[in-house]
């Protein structure tokens, strides 16, 4: 009995393969397929780039029935972006549904709870899109989920992406990491130059976004910090040298 529960272990797949998370592997300049068709909170039926209008946006992958994260997500961000200072009608903000049953009115239901978190003008930048082609579109963005019928509801990962008007990936945040100044320097660097003040394009020169933190990071800083350290390292090898050479 023993020899047959030690076989049936290690013949088991392990006990990981059933909590395993789906992938989350967004790449930068990875390209969106525009001509996806999706259907709105008003039941227009449109494409992807029609969605975008030519602007730069900030996209969520997620779905409208969702009791987790999403909802906060769409929160943050819109707060987010009515304290960033952009004007709305600059960029826009897409919600894409994964869950190809949902339908325009579930849709609706969730843009008129964010109007809690921003006021009209923001609310107007503001595309909930569902359809088929929304779980293809993550797939493309490198965003897998998985369905748990049981419970009805996707395990999935959840981020901000900021995408150029031409469909492609400029920037990814990690959700509910951000700050208003991130979500304002990830429009400006997808939209190349058409958004943003003259201080916002000199802090991007000198700047880095670290993905550890999910924030941009002034670059100048952490090679100051680099390059103190490098010297006191250097100083400290040199007084050892000399302390050593004077025993010697």
């Amino acid at each position: 009995m023993i020899a047959l529960l030690c076989l049936l272990l290690l013949i088991a797949p392990p006990a990981h393969a059933a909590v395993e998370r789906p992938a989350f592997a967004p790449r930068i300049g990875a390209q969106l397929d525009l001509s996806a068709r999706l259907t709105d909170a008003d039941g227009r039926n449109l494409t992807l780039a029609e969605a975008l209008e030519g602007r730069p946006a900030l996209v969520v992958f997620g779905y409208d029935r969702c009791p987790n994260l999403c909802g906060v997500t769409q929160q943050a961000a819109a707060a987010g972006l009515r304290a960033s200072g952009l004007e709305a009608d600059a960029y826009r903000a897409l919600f894409v549904s994964i869950d190809e049953t949902e339908t325009p009115a579930d849709a609706r239901a969730k843009k008129e709870e964010l109007l809690r978190f921003t006021d009209a003008s923001g609310l107007s930048a503001w595309r909930f899109l569902t359809g088929t082609d929304g779980a293809r579109l993550a797939a493309q963005a490198g965003i897998a989920f998985d369905r748990r019928d049981r419970i009805r509801q996707y395990v999935h990962p959840i981020a901000v992406l900021a995408l150029t008007p031409q469909g492609r990936i400029a920037q990814v945040l990690p959700a509910l990491s951000f700050e208003p100044r991130d979500l304002r320097l990830a429009l400006v660097e997808a939209s190349a130059g058409r958004l943003g003040s003259i201080a916002d394009h000199v802090f991007l020169l000198c700047a880095g976004f670290d993905p550890t933190k999910g924030q941009y990071t002034p670059a100048v800083w952490a090679g100051l910090r680099a390059g103190g350290l490098v010297t006191v390292l250097l100083l400290g090898g040199a007084v050892a040298l000399f302390a050593w050479r004077r025993r010697a």
